[in-house]
């Protein structure tokens, strides 16, 4: 017996069935063959067909499919019988989402089965399909659609037996309803010599897992689970043995020896893990436009390799060239060889395009820094050989496998890259990746209890208690929370709701994209992936294989990234030329300026990419970098491991002379020094240690990068045997035996800390970048950080205090001179529309598309009040963007309707006029409309009124700050900013400032106590005061600043900062504040599957790991965004 109708939960919320887990009984089951049949889909074919050939399983691919013929739809088995079939299957399956959809159901023409039909096999659903459909006469929905019995059924049935190659009755019995037309069914079959399929619908592995099958049915159609009038029917949709099959089949023992026939028919075998490098399809007519007879990629990758290398030995010095040329050759040799100038090529074409249409892109990113066939290709642009980066760390000809090469983009422009790759190559030939969203801890909870009917807010105070850790699972949340334990025991229904979500959780439940990740091909990807859309309206094709299945299948992945620091220097770079008129090729700088060193030593290296947090301040001042390697090493060893071994000290003693630099052993000297002299005799980078393994041992730089990753991984077996080996190599070349034995031991110790300098050295350029700017052009390079950080008012608060240290001043926005970004004018920053709450993109374009604007009266009659409406222009005026117009904001914010019924007046006026005009062309075509705009001036709004009315609108202050005056007391104060309150969390923290706003309540238990708002430099703060402590508040004079002592902690998704204690400024200046914790803002996307985009997020972390704390800004497609604080350390 053979299992021909399976689907696992790919067939997304129709099934509780894991691939893993259906291969293990199936084996156990003593099945020799299975099938899989997703419902539309072949998502999880790679995968099962592995899982089959682990457990030593023919497996058979299918899909159970949607049929259009003649107008109506009904469903049939596609099953492929060899490789013929299983390509035709992935290009029938990709046609029917990317030209059959309706909404979000893909369909099959008939007639496009029956052109592709080659290879394939045909089942015939007992129910679903087509000919089940006109003989369940029984069923009353049939008979209004217009079922027709028996003879209609033996009809359609020849028709398909006609057109289809191998046609097959499924016969099920699962359900009453299968029974009732069975005895037709066996009929059809000996009357049509059509066989029959003992079959079973699988949905589910064991019998009672019908209810999580229901449960999840319930969550995908919004149907509550206990609803009486649901009725759900009972079925045995479950994973039987062969034992089970047989049984129930006993008196059709032929339909079951079919299912064996047929599974011994199928011979497929699906090439895997031997990927074809991809070639470079427009390599003739690239080359014929260079008037170049090459018609291969091979020769033309040589050409513009060597054609590259020559303009970039123009700023090389010519003793050197030679070196550059051989390591050239060297690199070109083993590209050659491993067959990979096409993917080379490939990469080049579209880095070229973005440098072409202005594109900012990156120097660099991973270990294809270290290939100079890249930077000649203009691919990085970081020099390999002068910064020691090796090519072997990118493509090592020792160990087989694909390129990586991933590409930094412009944030805001890395769309059109990918759009030119996808009009270059074809829509079909190009795709983004899948994933696969799933029911995880908190989601299934909600889930669950939604289709419970347990009220949102019980059930979301019920959720939160599962702890906030990536990768939290229910089971691991028992453990770690007693309450989850303790009202699951005592109450029955929170009970179910964890024991079904147990049983539901990891499953997936839906689809979404892979962040940077594109496949590209020169020829239809239908051929190695079928391919998928969402719904008829988005355009986005992806694989339906997810990233782990590609390389199998002979694609790989190209990762086109955004990077937010590229659109600020370049949008620096064009405020420079705006500002001053000059301009400058950021990518030229001579990377010595000791300007730039100074700024950096000085440790104001707010905005600076990746050295901008308050250790990476500290750790500038310390170290005091004067030369480029020195923000290498920055980058490289600000990481918990190097920082807890005391490499980073060490490192800063020998730069300074503290402690001398030597190098293991006297011998190894001579041999070590130009390796590790840049950094002091301290092995920092991976590239080190292969380099020292291959000075000391005599190893090639391949046999080197293959110890490097053994010793990353801890395999001590192999060490053990590296180790000897490496010693005796190195006694062979007149070394000592015991000393390097120890220095194997030494450098294991170090490559567990080691960095991929090539990454390093590559984000170091761009760190240097941003300190060039912010050295000669301060204004224009915060004026492009306010730009791209508009919405972050935390960071805009920053940026605009760093702003007044340096002396720059921001002004606040003008209708008549601001643009939607912040704009450098002369040494002033002027204030972003885009920055004034409620103000949008719209209204912003009517304003500046408009101007000048001479009067109030002359802006409303300019600009298009359907976009700058009666709220625009309440937040335009308090804001203070209309203060030009020679009116109080008081006066005009009194009047906005009035201005508004104004501007409506003229414009009735004026279509009157232009109406009489079209009936009497005779008339003064220039006639005058007798309305003006008559606001009188009032006194301005108080100080407080006005910057409170500017915090509303900008979310800070502008023009002045209610705390200026108290400036020079607060002076000598180790206090924390409100900015600074995620920094230091579980920690008790030093406020200062003014009690903006104060409720006061009452306790359950009768007790008094205070939400007070308190303002700072950097925004606002709640804090909770308690009975005894506002009994103290009053003795204050609450219109000058106070200081709180305060703990600050996290409750579950909120932080709750208590008051500890009050004080006068005075008295503050015997306390002391939080230290800071470091953290790094990560800025993401995330699907409606958030909780699989966040275990992504989480992998990303981990895998960079470093001594900042990662906080997640979170854009959600709900139309706002989140911010999560986690634990882990990364250095992102």
């Amino acid at each position: 017996m053979t299992p021909f109708h399976i689907h696992s939960d790919y067939s997304l919320l129709h099934s509780t069935i894991r691939i893993k887990d259906l291969t293990k009984k199936a084996k156990e089951y003593g099945f020799n063959a299975l099938a899989i049949t997703e419902l539309d889909n072949m998502f999880s074919a790679i995968e099962f067909y592995e899982s089959c050939r682990a457990n030593e399983i023919k497996p058979i691919i299918g899909s159970d499919v949607s049929v259009i013929r003649d107008g109506n739809i009904h469903r049939l088995i596609l099953i492929a019988k060899n490789k013929t079939g299983y390509d035709n299957l992935m290009y029938l399956s990709s046609i029917s989402y990317l030209y059959n959809m309706r909404g979000d159901k893909p369909y099959l023409p008939f007639e496009e089965i029956v052109k592709n039909k080659e290879g394939l096999c045909f089942i015939l659903p007992i129910l679903e399909s087509e000919t089940g459909f006109h003989l369940n006469i029984f069923n009353e929905n049939n008979i209004l659609k217009g079922a027709a019995g028996y003879e209609k059924a033996k009809e359609i049935l020849e028709i398909y037996r006609q057109n289809l190659n191998e046609v097959y009755l499924e016969i099920t019995r699962d359900s009453k309803e299968e029974r009732l037309i069975e005895d037709d069914l066996i009929k059809l079959s000996n009357e049509t010599g059509t066989p029959l399929l003992a079959s079973s619908n699988i949905f589910f592995l064991n019998k009672l897992d019908y209810i999580y099958k229901d449960a999840l049915e319930c969550i995908e159609n919004n149907k509550q689970f206990d609803d009486l009038h649901r009725r759900p029917k009972v079925k045995e949709n479950y994973f039987r043995s062969k034992e089970e099959f047989e049984e129930i089949f006993k008196d059709l023992p032929e339909a079951v020896e079919n299912t064996d026939k047929l599974a011994e028919s199928i011979n497929l075998e699906i090439p895997l893990g031997n990927p074809t490098p991809p070639t470079f399809k427009f390599t003739k007519d690239y080359a014929a436009e260079e008037g170049l007879d090459i018609d291969n990629d091979v020769e033309y990758f040589e050409y513009k390799c060597k054609e590259g290398l020559e303009e970039r030995l123009k700023h090389i010095p010519e003793n050197l060239h030679e070196e550059y040329r051989k390591r050239l050759d060297y690199e070109i040799d083993i590209i050659k060889r491993m067959k990979f100038p096409g993917y080379m090529l490939i990469v080049w074409d579209f880095v070229r395009e973005a440098k072409k249409r202005k594109i900012p892109v990156g120097p660099g990113r991973g270990s294809a820094a270290g290939a100079l066939v890249a930077y000649s290709l203009q691919i990085t642009n970081i020099d390999p050989l002068r910064y020691g980066l090796l090519f072997e760390r990118f493509l090592n000809p020792e160990r087989v496998s694909m390129p990586d090469i991933d590409m930094d983009f412009c944030q805001e422009r890395r769309g059109e890259i990918i759009e030119y790759v996808r009009e270059k190559y074809g829509k079909v030939n190009v795709a983004q990746v899948i994933t696969f969203g799933s029911l995880l801890a908190k989601g299934v909870l909600r889930d669950v209890a939604r289709i419970f009917g347990i009220d949102y807010s019980e059930a979301d105070r019920f959720v939160k208690l599962i702890p906030d850790q990536l990768g939290i699972t229910l089971e691991k949340a028992k453990e770690l929370e007693p309450k989850i334990v303790e009202i699951t025991e005592e109450d029955p229904l929170y009970n179910r709701l964890y024991s079904f979500g147990e049983h539901l959780e990891g499953l997936k439940r839906n689809t979404g994209m892979h962040a940077a990740g594109v496949v590209i091909s020169d020829e239809e990807l239908w051929k190695k992936s079928p391919l998928y859309r969402q719904d008829e309206h988005d355009d986005t094709i992806v694989t339906q294989y997810s990233l782990n299945y590609l390389e199998p299948v002979d694609l790989i992945k190209f990762d086109f990234l955004g990077l937010k620091t590229l659109t600020v220097i370049d949008r620096a770079v064009k405020n420079v030329k705006f500002n001053k008129n000059e301009d400058i090729n950021i990518d030229l700088l001579t990377l010595d300026d000791p300007k730039v060193f100074e700024l950096i030593q000085s440790g104001h290296t707010l905005g600076l990419f990746q050295i901008e947090s308050d250790g990476m301040q500290d750790l500038a001042k310390r170290l005091k970098p004067t030369n480029f390697e020195d923000i290498i090493a920055m980058l490289a060893l600000y990481r918990p491991g190097p920082m807890d071994s005391g490499m980073l000290d060490d490192y800063i003693d020998r730069k300074h002379g503290r402690k001398p630099v030597s190098y293991f052993f006297d011998e190894f000297e001579e041999v070590l020094k130009p390796i590790l002299e840049p950094t002091y005799g301290v092995i920092v980078y991976q590239e080190q240690v292969m380099q020292i393994v291959q000075a000391i041992g005599g190893f090639s730089l391949g046999e080197s990068d293959i110890i490097r990753r053994a010793m990353g991984k801890k395999k001590f077996d192999l060490m053990k045997k590296y180790a000897e080996e490496f010693a005796q190599r190195a006694q062979q070349r007149g070394f000592s035996y015991d000393n390097a034995k120890s220095l194997f031991e030494l450098i294991e110790k170090f490559a567990g800390y080691g960095f991929n300098k090539s990454h390093s050295a590559a984000y170091a350029m761009i760190t240097y970048q941003t300190a060039y700017l912010k050295t000669y052009y301060p204004t224009e390079f915060l004026s492009a950080l306010l730009t791209y950080e508009a919405e972050n008012t935390d960071k805009i608060a920053k940026y605009i205090e760093e702003a007044k240290v340096l002396g720059i001043e921001v002004l606040p926005p003008n209708v008549n001179k601001s643009n939607a970004e912040f704009t450098p004018i002369e040494d002033k920053i002027l204030f972003g529309l885009s920055a004034i709450k409620g103000v949008g993109s719209k209204a912003i374009e009517s304003i500046v598309a408009n101007r000048p604007y001479e009067s109030l009266e002359d802006f409303i009659l300019k600009v298009d009040t359907s976009k700058v409406n009666k709220k625009v222009l309440e937040q335009l005026i308090k804001a203070g963007a209309m203060d030009d117009f020679g009116l109080s904001r008081k006066a005009m914010l009194s009047r906005v309707e009035e201005i508004l019924e104004f501007k409506k007046r003229v414009e009735e006026k004026k279509n009157a006029i232009n109406h009489e005009h079209s009936l009497f062309a005779d008339m003064e075509e220039n006639e005058e409309i007798d309305e003006h705009l008559d606001i009188p001036n009032t006194v301005e709004f108080d100080i407080k009124t006005l910057l409170e009315y500017e915090y509303q609108t900008l979310g800070f202050y502008v023009s002045a700050h209610p705390l200026d005056p108290y400036k020079d007391r607060m002076k000598g104060i180790n206090y924390n900013l409100s900015s600074e309150v995620e920094e230091i969390i579980s920690q008790e923290a030093l406020f200062v400032g003014k009690i903006d706003a104060m409720k006061v309540r009452i306790s359950k238990k009768g007790n008094k106590f205070a939400i007070a708002t308190l303002m700072d430099f950097h925004g606002k703060i709640d804090v909770m005061i308690f009975e005894r402590d506002l009994e103290k508040l009053n003795e204050f004079n609450l219109d000058e600043p106070i200081a709180i002592k305060a703990q600050v902690d996290k409750v579950g998704e909120f932080l709750r900062v208590t008051c500890r204690k009050l004080m006068t400024l005075e008295e503050a200046k015997e306390e002391k504040g939080a230290v800071k914790d470091e953290i790094t803002v990560i800025q993401r996307q995330i699907g409606e599957n958030y909780e699989e985009d966040l275990l992504k997020i989480h992998s990303e972390l981990t895998k960079n790991p470093g001594n900042k704390r990662a906080v997640l800004l979170l854009t959600t497609p709900f139309g706002f965004s989140l911010r999560i604080n986690t634990n882990i350390r990364t250095s992102l």
